[in-house]
């Protein structure tokens, strides 16, 4: 549905056109499988890890009535076995900017709003991002101090724009939408679970309390359960012009939010 300043495969079907003809639903296909796409779920639909053949998806499409909704509920299962338990999900982050549009759609899902401390958000895109991205990906090396400032503005408003959001869906929402702040998760992951379960109405499992972990910007070591060093690990990392850039633009809500 598009991140906050790139656009989704929905702006791609405006640009290609209606998608009652035939030869826009396999432009639409192709480009779902182009190189355009290079990351998240398209990478992986690409490269074959998903297991979609591209015929499959092109048909399934093309017998739908290939509205928004319809192709975006063929992207969502297309790849897993569905049952009449199945509940289907979507992590993609920037689906927060769209969330009324997802509750128009599907009036009884639930919104699960991921929240967490600036400082840690930005140490781990900083140290993601000039680690990972080749010298010539931007008009910038990444050990350029313009690239670095781009990476703290960028955080910085997303995050301030993610707490005027919370806001507001939690007001207009009360029975869809729920926050929940990564540290509170980490420090007590059972209760939180448990009401996390309850909001879903899904039953708690135990296993739920040793997740596996996926590594991190720091690491790849892995392993299982709620990693408590998580919690302060950023402060070894964030540069100091860099908290203290965050601590003058979002004090009153870090606050708010008992991060300071």
């Amino acid at each position: 549905m598009g991140r906050f300043i790139r656009p989704g495969i929905r702006d791609e079907i405006r640009k290609i056109g209606d998608m009652s003809q035939d030869a826009n639903v396999r432009k639409l296909v192709d480009y779902m499988y182009s190189d355009e796409l290079d990351w998240g779920y398209w990478k992986r639909l690409r490269n074959g890890s998903l297991g979609v053949d591209r015929e499959e998806l092109l048909r399934e499409i093309l017998s739908s009535g290939r509205s928004d909704k319809e192709i975006y509920e063929i992207v969502l299962r297309i790849h897993t076995t569905v049952t009449d338990d199945t509940i289907l999900g979507d992590k993609t982050p920037a689906h927060l900017y769209h969330v009324p549009k997802l509750i128009e759609w599907f009036p009884e899902s639930k919104v699960v709003h991921t929240f967490r401390d600036p400082r840690a958000i930005l140490a781990s895109e900083w140290l993601k991002r000039t680690k990972k991205v080749p010298a010539t990906f931007y008009p910038v090396k990444p050990t350029h101090p313009l690239y670095s400032f781009t990476i703290v503005l960028h955080v910085t408003v997303t995050w301030l724009y993610a707490v005027r959001l919370h806001r507001r869906y939690k007001e207009r929402y009360p029975q869809n939408y729920r926050f929940l702040k990564f540290e509170d998760l980490v420090r007590e992951p059972e209760k939180q679970i448990r009401e996390l379960c309850a909001f879903l109405d899904i039953e708690f499992d135990s296993r739920m309390l040793n997740p596996r972990q996926t590594g991190s910007s720091y690491s790849r070591r892995g392993g299982t359960g709620f990693d408590q060093e998580a919690l302060t690990r950023w402060q070894r990392h964030l540069k100091p012009w860099m908290q203290t850039w965050i601590q003058f633009w979002g004090g009153k809500r870090l606050k708010q939010f008992d991060y300071l």
